[in-house]
């Protein structure tokens, strides 16, 4: 994954990428094993409200840092924030923080049983994944060439959200197994179409696979009939094409 976001980056640059991946997957792992079991949303809560701090808009100083998560936040964000415009940098800890937030959500679904609807879960899907914060890596790769202002184009947040949707639902059905039966999970596609349409497992992998074909076409169609208009819109130079075309690219490998 690290090489597919960075895949001409230089090895510092690599390993930066590599350490915001691990980290991720860490706290992510490190959230519900240490607040999950007790059930503790008040200190889960706390926890996340601290994450903030270590993220220093204005490189100011942090606290002092009481578990891995912190440490290695306050690590990696010093590392990248450096070299990163004020607008950039201000993004990037949003992509952080919407995150960080949804784990919360994830942990009052636990503690109440409660399986969510699927539309809710699509949507908090992206950011349990961490879609914004790989995407956000992806387009630090790609430097201050292509406008901020593409990004935020309808048509670019339909690409990506179709992009994470399907590498979410390919993740969810390889893993149903491992989740359902072996960790108890409740935040599983597969799972909630069974629960919303009371419908039996291959009836809801059958809908989830669907689901991930119609993203696809939507990715595809957007590449063809959206970003040439795109283009001229913003009136790209070869070089301004080339870089966004190669974060598309970066884009397509999670429909692979």
């Amino acid at each position: 994954m690290r090489a597919l976001i960075h895949p001409k980056g230089s090895a510092p640059e690599l390993n930066l990428t590599a350490c915001w991946l691990v980290w991720g997957t860490y706290a992510d792992d490190y959230f519900p094993a240490l607040y999950g079991h007790r059930r503790d949303m008040a200190g889960a809560k706390v926890f996340n409200a601290r994450l903030s701090a270590f993220m220093p808009l204005d490189s100011g100083p942090i606290p002092d840092p009481t578990n891995p998560v912190e440490r290695g936040l306050a690590d990696i964000w010093s590392r990248t924030a450096s070299s990163m415009s004020a607008n950039a940098r201000c993004l990037f800890r949003r992509a952080i923080q919407d995150m960080t937030e949804s784990w919360l959500w994830e942990l009052a679904n636990q503690i109440q049983n409660r399986i969510p609807d699927p539309i809710d879960y699509v949507e908090m899907r992206r950011k349990t994944f961490g879609s914004d914060l790989t995407m956000s890596l992806s387009r630090l790769a790609q430097g201050d060439e292509i406008p901020m202002e593409i990004y935020r184009t309808r048509s670019m947040r339909q690409l990506e959200n179709s992009a994470a949707d399907f590498a979410c639902f390919t993740n969810d059905i390889f893993s149903y197994q491992k989740e359902i039966e072996f960790e108890g999970e409740i935040h599983n596609c597969v799972l909630v179409i069974q629960n919303f349409l009371n419908c039996d497992t291959p009836q809801a992998v059958e809908v989830v696979n669907n689901l991930m074909t119609s993203r696809a076409r939507q990715f595809e169609h957007i590449v063809a009939t959206e970003l040439p208009i795109l283009f001229e819109d913003f009136n790209l130079d070869a070089s301004a094409r080339e870089k966004l075309l190669g974060y598309v690219e970066k884009l397509q490998h999670l429909l692979n």
